[in-house]
Formats: structure tokens, C-alpha cells, sequence
């Protein structure tokens, strides 16, 4: 399936300007978003099943989520590791790859180049909805790879008569 990713469609958009995450408009967020909920919808309503990939909190999904069920069945799989486990990946990829500073502003990674410490992540309001989710922790080295709970969800729903249409995969690996 077609993997939809806000984090990578907010590097085209900050790419095509050429500029800092920071030196963008105020709104470059929202405008990003409303963009990858847009290529969702379009996928969906022409009948392409999809993997969305976005942290997003409950708030964010929220007023979109109707959208997305009269468009599709969509399955959750939330991902969720400690705080300080997910605080330390976080900071790693940010300290491995100096281009996300550029386009998501990342401000652990400069707040641990300027202090030493590790911040911890805020409160996280999982997106919670009366649909299939799928808790999968990431507290262990071993990652569960999302084709494989691509898999899992396939194999159990062919049991039921059908596939996902859409899996919206939440939280911090």
C-alpha cells in the first residue's frame, strides 16, 4: 500500500521554498496538514487503500476523522514507546540527520546542543475512535515492521470478509 507521510510532504513544502522550517509563515503547519489530509481524501475516494503515517494528537484527527470513515475502514495502530526511550530516538535521529532541524525546526536537538539534556517528550492525547486499533510498543529494539502489521491486519480481516482501507499509524516510534 501507498504510504502517506506528513513529515515528508512537510519537507517537499519547506524544500520547494528553500528556507528554514523557522523562516517559513506562521501557518506553513496548518497549510501542511490540510495538504496531507487533502492527498488522503483523494486516495481514498478514489478507492486506493493507503497507509497514513502522522503523530498526530486526538485534537488533529478529530475533525477529520468523519472524512476518512465515509470514505474508508480505516484500522489505528498506534505506536508508543516511554518517554525518555522515545525522548532519546528522537534526539538521535535529529543528531544523525542535520536536515531535520532545517525542516521541522526540532527543538530538543538544538536545546541539547546548547544544555547537554535530553528534554522529555510533552503529553501525548492519542487519537481514540470506535474503530480496529492496533497497540504496538516500541519500548525494545526490535521494532515491529509496518509491513508486517500490514500483514496482521490483512490476514485478520480476510477472516472477516475484508480489508482496511486506510491504516493511520499514531505516536512516536
Amino acid at each position: 500500500m501507498p504510504v502517506i507521510s506528513r513529515d515528508e510532504i512537510k519537507e517537499g513544502y519547506v524544500n520547494t521554498y528553500g528556507v528554514k522550517h523557522d523562516q517559513l509563515p506562521p501557518d506553513t503547519n496548518g497549510l501542511v496538514t490540510d495538504l496531507f489530509f487533502g492527498i488522503v481524501n483523494q486516495y481514498l475516494a478514489s478507492n486506493i487503500s493507503v497507509v497514513i503515517e502522522a503523530a498526530f494528537q486526538h485534537k488533529v484527527w478529530e475533525p477529520r476523522m468523519p472524512k476518512i470513515l465515509e470514505l474508508a475502514s480505516p484500522w489505528i495502530v498506534l505506536c508508543s514507546a516511554d518517554g525518555a526511550v522515545a525522548a532519546r530516538r528522537h534526539l538521535q535521529r535529529g543528531l544523525e540527520n542535520p536536515n531535520r532541524e532545517f525542516y521541522h525546526g526540532d527543538k530538543r536537538v538544538a536545546r541539547y546542543r546548547k544544555t547537554g539534556e535530553i528534554s522529555l517528550p510533552a503529553s501525548y492525547a492519542e487519537p481514540k475512535f470506535d474503530v480496529p486499533t492496533i497497540q504496538v510498543s516500541t519500548d525494545g529494539e526490535c521494532i515491529s515492521c509496518i509491513d508486517e502489521i500490514v500483514k496482521q491486519i490483512q490476514s485478520s480481516d480476510a477472516q472477516q470478509g475484508g480489508a482496511p482501507d486506510a491504516l493511520a499509524g499514531a505516536g512516536d516510534l
